[in-house]
């Protein structure tokens, strides 16, 4: 699958070249996080998230479209209220 990152320089990155999809927080005394996937020796930051939770949000989403086997993901559209309950509108 591909992916489309949500960054001010959006990226294209094929999800299934990926090693390890994840989310980490960006320093420990703030709540802010990224999802980041992991190929090779390179890191692409999906997505930059207010807290864990949007990350777990998007994260989900993610690997809902892997489950149904989705072409493209395009997270630079979300809405990242929407996220975790409703992503239909988010699909391509």
């Amino acid at each position: 699958m591909w992916i489309m990152t949500k960054s001010d320089w959006p990226v294209l990155i094929n999800l299934n070249r990926s090693a390890h999809i994840g989310y980490q927080q960006i320093a420990k005394f703030d709540p802010r996080t990224r999802v980041v996937a992991s190929m090779w020796e390179q890191e692409f930051v999906l997505a930059d998230c207010a807290d864990g939770d949007e990350a777990r949000a998007i994260m989900d989403l993610i690997s809902r479209e892997i489950a149904r086997n989705a072409d493209l993901l395009d997270l630079r559209g979300i809405d990242r209220a929407k996220t975790g309950t409703s992503g239909e509108t988010n699909r391509q």
